[in-house]
């Protein structure tokens, strides 16, 4: 496999600059998590990126919609500054519920004129979360779908037990995918509509073994894997990506499909050409394995470099506005707290 300038340029006979022999070891495409909140993971973006590097993911596609409910835009912008430059590729998805529903005490609103500037972010890819109360109209609801969907944007899908008639409005309204389905019989449904389904292992919410039905011959070309929110001792313990892999073939399916859903199904399902799969003209981001059926990490490669230890840690956060940085970071507000209470 020949790289050249971070991309596969071609897979045969090649002499390079530098040549690494990998014999006996196995190549798959760097992994992709089609959606998470940051975050749930507890740090800054370039902790979460030493985290998740290592354990082989490449690519996040992830929603601000936590901070965005603490500090509106602002918190948005932050998570915009603090993923520019990382090595780990960060998208984003608008979050399309701050607040998450009518009875919350949050602090922002982020309303369809908040959020249309982000869409001239090229990092920007769509509108997520998009809850079943599209349903009923929702008026705001509305006017952010047609924003996302006259720019031909991804819309994600939020919708828990949703079916029949209703299930077919909410896919009219453009929705075109769930990380919300906790049966297969649930995610068979939604597929017979259309939607991509994204299975969802993280460290609240564990879907992934009523799924593994949906990873056969017939069904996983439409799925994707996520994590949604994924906390530190889980991302460090078990894993990221890699520990759904690892599950899912322990589980039984063949190894090449859990690949395919850990990578290049997700970049098809967010329109991410050149990335996914080991290819001429791809980006050359990949994982090397030395056991491809207990997902052994021999090493990560991002843009054609590897990924060492000592790489990720030399990297610090880049400067942003103080202002910027008040405002997303000193949101919890306390009293001091005695042992009495």
């Amino acid at each position: 496999i020949a790289i050249e300038d971070g991309c596969i340029a071609g897979i045969g006979e090649y002499d390079g600059l530098v040549n690494v022999d990998m014999t006996g070891r196995y190549i798959c495409p760097g992994f992709i998590d089609g959606h998470i909140h940051i975050e749930s993971s507890m740090v800054s973006p370039p902790e979460f990126e030493k985290a998740v590097l290592p354990h082989g993911t490449t690519t996040v596609i992830t929603d601000p919609h936590e901070i965005g409910n603490v500090a509106g835009c602002q918190g948005v912008d932050y998570m915009l500054k603090a993923t520019e430059g990382l090595r780990l590729d960060a998208f984003f998805v608008m979050p399309s519920c701050v607040p998450s529903t009518g009875l919350d005490e949050s602090g922002a609103v982020l309303g369809p004129e908040d959020i249309k500037p982000y869409y001239e972010n090229p990092r920007v890819l769509g509108l997520a979360e998009v809850m079943n109360s599209v349903v009923a109209g929702q008026e705001d609801l509305m006017e952010k779908l047609t924003q996302a969907g006259c720019r031909g944007k991804v819309i994600d899908g939020h919708a828990p037990f949703l079916g029949g008639n209703e299930l077919n409005a909410y896919v009219c309204s453009g929705v075109w995918s769930d990380h919300e389905c906790s049966d297969a019989g649930e995610a068979l449904e939604k597929l017979g509509r259309g939607q991509w389904i994204m299975i969802r292992e993280g460290s609240a919410t564990k879907n992934l073994a009523a799924l593994l039905p949906l990873l056969n011959e017939q069904y996983h070309g439409r799925c994707l894997f996520a994590c949604d929110d994924r906390h530190p001792a889980d991302l460090t313990g078990e894993g990221h990506i890699d520990a759904m892999i690892r599950m899912a073939i322990a589980n039984g399916p063949d190894p090449g499909y859990a690949y395919k859903v850990a990578s290049f199904n997700a970049a098809s399902c967010y329109g991410l050409r050149g990335r996914g799969a080991i290819a001429p003209g791809y980006i050359a981001d990949f994982v090397i394995l030395d056991d491809a059926e207990n997902v052994k990490i021999h090493s990560v490669y991002k843009n054609g470099q590897r990924m060492d230890k000592e790489m990720l840690f030399k990297w610090e956060e880049a400067p942003m506005d103080t202002n910027l940085l008040k405002k997303a970071r000193h949101t919890v507000r306390l009293s001091p707290v005695a042992a009495s209470d």
